[in-house]
């Protein structure tokens, strides 16, 4: 699509995030001409239109001496001002102080125009003025992280509830001929002041862990101010036009993960590589589970990858059932998809899942995969006997015979993990989100 201009746009402008979406473009997770914007920055044409004057409060200098990444600026004999500069991905950040100020005062410089103003007061407030090549746009006070008051530095305009301040800026953006995606439902509340048509990507469950309706999410979906709901899986869509009434179309755009290559090592072991957050993946049940098979497949080690609130608790499991020669945990990896490539299957307990990507990452590497049969990737995902099974979570004698079935004939689970793959590759998604933004461009166009 040669007319689109892709933008990432942040709410925050601190340059830690821009620093951020740099180091995702430089390694290639982003494309090269994709756009990251703050929101100050796309309201940088409205206060260039209200004839906002860019910031000139610094003192006058007559000498600078520079020694390594510290600059002193003097004014007859004495500093007035002190950089402190390092390059990095975005260009030169400076980090200012000027001398006869409040020394809780810093401004930070990028590429030599003022960025943000940062000031400490006594009572525990902060003060952060936010700037777009050196152009005043917005002013908040908080305490604790938390929104006290802002003020809209092109209108003059002051809020004192954050989401109203957010509204009140946030329509300045003269977007008309755009599509602008929500990610989630906590930056929904800003479609009704959107200019252009709007889409809500829904990434959460709209129900909750005891399973009713969520009244917040409901209230939402229901009331979102757009032309478009999307969800990642049939299953999800499925489920929220059983539950609620959505404001609008809802879409199905699944993830994606390429494919990987065989690369003919021999796979050996179960594995699971998840966050060991045990409320949410009880992988202790599939310990257990894995106790109850292990003596009849002796070549079979279970192997889980990752790190969290629960390692302790599933280290003294291990070490009360025993099975540590067999059960072990090898801590965090930065290469999911090399473990999935050499394991016979990827065990992966969870209580709710939106999409679930580890799946995904599984499958795609031809790693059949054990899961709990719950909303809403699971279900999606797996075929039970085919690429994999779905488990009642908690059932320990269901997960022990769901794996003596897969190492009783590992190969045929591997065989058919292929089959649906085609749903989810880079081409599909693609195609998905060009065939969304035609329909949302121009409505004629059938999905």
């Amino acid at each position: 699509m040669a007319d689109l201009d892709s933008v990432l746009l942040n709410l925050d402008h601190s340059p830690h995030q821009k620093l951020n979406f740099a180091e995702l473009k430089a390694n290639g997770t982003v494309g090269s001409d994709v756009r990251c914007l703050s929101v100050p920055e796309a309201c940088e044409s409205a206060a260039l239109k209200a004839g906002v004057q860019p910031f000139n409060g610094f003192p006058q200098y007559g000498h600078t001496e520079t020694k390594g990444n510290k600059t002193i600026y003097s004014q007859n004999g004495a500093p007035v001002m002190i950089d402190r500069t390092k390059q990095t991905l975005i260009g030169a950040i400076t980090k200012r102080t000027v001398t006869n100020e409040d020394r809780n005062l810093l401004y930070t410089l990028i590429n030599g125009s003022l960025h943000q103003l940062i000031k400490r007061n006594a009572d525990g407030t902060v003060e952060t003025t936010d700037f777009v090549n050196s152009l005043p746009i917005r002013w908040t006070k908080s305490k604790d992280r938390k929104f006290v008051i802002g003020k809209n530095l092109i209108t003059d305009t002051i809020c004192r509830m954050e989401r109203i301040f957010g509204q009140n800026l946030f329509e300045m953006i003269d977007w008309d001929h755009s599509v602008v995606f929500f990610d989630g439902v906590t930056s929904a509340y800003l479609a009704p002041v959107t200019k252009g048509q709007r889409a809500l990507f829904l990434h959460a469950d709209h129900r909750g862990p005891d399973g009713k309706i969520v009244p917040r999410s409901k209230y939402l979906i229901e009331n979102f101010k757009g032309e478009a709901i999307i969800t990642s899986t049939n299953v999800h869509k499925a489920q929220i036009e059983k539950d609620v009434t959505p404001s609008s179309e809802v879409h199905v755009i699944p993830h994606f993960c390429e494919r990987g290559q065989a690369l003919g090592q021999e796979r050996k072991h179960f594995v699971t590589v998840s966050r060991l957050k045990l409320t949410g993946k009880p992988i202790h049940e599939c310990i257990e589970a894995f106790c109850e098979v292990m003596d009849e497949f002796p070549d079979v080690d279970y192997l889980i990858y990752g790190t969290g609130s629960g390692q302790q608790q599933l280290e003294a499991q291990i070490a009360r059932l025993g099975c540590g020669d067999r059960v072990k945990l090898v801590g965090y990896t930065t290469d999911p998809l090399a473990i999935f490539q050499s394991a016979l299957a990827s065990v992966y307990p969870t209580t709710t899942e939106g999409f679930g990507l580890s799946i995904l990452e599984a499958l795609s590497n031809d790693c059949p995969v054990i899961s709990y049969d719950v909303n809403y990737g699971p279900r999606e995902m797996i075929e039970p006997g085919r690429n994999g099974e779905l488990v009642l979570p908690g059932d320990i004698d269901a997960i022990a015979e769901a794996m003596r079935r897969v190492l009783l004939d590992p190969l045929r689970y591997q065989r058919e993990v292929v089959n649906g793959l085609e749903r989810y590759t880079r081409e599909a998604y693609i195609a998905n989100y060009r065939a969304i933004v035609d329909k949302l461009t121009r409505p004629e166009t059938p999905l």
